[in-house]
């Protein structure tokens, strides 16, 4: 099986490999050999924007004629209507796969809306009540074969999404706990894994959605705030710091994306009210402050670009708290606005500072 790979990494690859070639390092024709090991990714061309544009207007002009018409038509009629529509759309793309393979993605794409439209329209038909969210569901997971077979980013990353719109379930109060999800996340970290290429931002939106099933379960058994808090602050700090494997960037910036939304929530004495004493939320407040300083410092260290965004946030938290009400809000502003242009040029420089040397490291 040929090894997919970025088209800038496959032109860097081949100009190294021509290089080597012709350097008599390699032997006649051996570069073409190697490379034909390798395969550059598709490319999102103008033509796929234009099928993909195009596919979503057509299911949204047949789903709005049959929206429209909908109480006019008998209740067997809207079945075969909706099956045979979505079969059809996916037979038609299955047809075109071989001589014209981007309208075949486009045709399995109305497909999709269809068949998402069709499990709505049922409910509708059958008054299946308020179940908006495992609607969503069965659309995710009706849509998941169809990725695998066709080892779409796009489909799969919509089945993710709907997982996502899923699991706020508990937050809406139709089902105890969105239990399934325990049996979809790993199946998608393993398609992610097998089939679509290990996509960094389909990584992503796994985790997002592994990360939103615990904050489902900690809202279902009434698990204080504060504890919410710490806890995936904790678990922000593990992303950060232990990242995975090739998913070392995105495990970095999502980390830091979690631990740095919880820690500000904490610097609030507000945050801590009902969880200490009420003379006690500010020192609680300060405290943890303070742990969160040490943490963002070892980061810095290690030279972190998150951590950068984070303390330039901190920074300007408590400028913005303290300041406010202290000051005419002209000079609010225009200190505000230098503190943030000093920012951006330290988040700058450190970045440069960080291509720099991971561009020696390199050599």
């Amino acid at each position: 099986m040929k090894r997919k790979i970025s088209n800038p990494e496959y032109r860097v690859l081949e100009k190294e490999l021509l290089f080597l070639e012709q350097s008599g390092q390699l032997e006649t024709n051996q570069a073409r050999k190697l490379l034909a090991e390798y395969v550059p990714s598709e490319r999102l061309s103008f033509v796929r924007v234009l099928l993909i544009i195009g596919a979503v207007l057509i299911g949204v002009g047949i789903l709005s004629f049959i929206a429209g018409n909908w109480h006019q038509i008998p209740k067997l009629a809207k079945f075969l209507l909706l099956f045979f529509g979505t079969a059809g759309f996916y037979a038609g793309g299955f047809k075109l796969e071989d001589h014209y393979p981007k309208t075949s993605r486009s045709l399995y794409y109305i497909g999709v809306f269809a068949f998402g439209a069709g499990i709505f329209l049922i409910g509708q038909m059958f008054n299946l009540g308020e179940v908006v969210y495992a609607d969503f569901f069965m659309w995710g997971l009706g849509i998941l074969p169809l990725a695998y077979y066709l080892k779409d980013k796009l489909i799969f990353a919509s089945a993710s999404l709907f997982f996502i719109i899923y699991g706020f379930n508990v937050l809406n109060g139709t089902v105890e706990v969105p239990y399934l999800l325990l049996l979809i996340i790993p199946l998608l970290f393993w398609m992610n894994e097998k089939r679509m290429g290990h996509s960094r931002g389909l990584f992503i939106a796994n985790s997002v959605l592994t990360l939103l099933f615990l904050f489902n379960l900690f809202i279902y058994f009434d698990v204080h705030e504060v504890l919410i808090l710490c806890t995936f602050f904790a678990l922000g700090l593990f992303l950060a710091f232990f990242s995975f494997g090739r998913y070392q960037l995105p495990s970095e910036w999502l980390g830091s994306a979690v631990y740095g939304i919880t820690g500000l929530y904490l610097t609030f004495p507000s945050t801590w009210i009902d969880f200490v004493s009420e003379d006690n939320t500010g020192i609680a407040a300060i405290i943890f402050t303070l742990i969160f300083a040490v943490k963002l410092l070892f980061f810095l260290k290690i030279g972190s670009l998150p951590a950068v965004l984070i303390v330039c946030t901190l920074i300007f938290r408590f400028y913005a708290d303290f300041s406010y009400n202290f000051m005419p809000k002209s000079l609010f502003f225009i200190i505000g606005g230098l503190i943030l242009i000093g920012f951006g040029f330290w988040f700058e420089k450190t970045r440069r500072g960080t291509v720099i040397s991971d561009e020696h490291d390199e050599k």
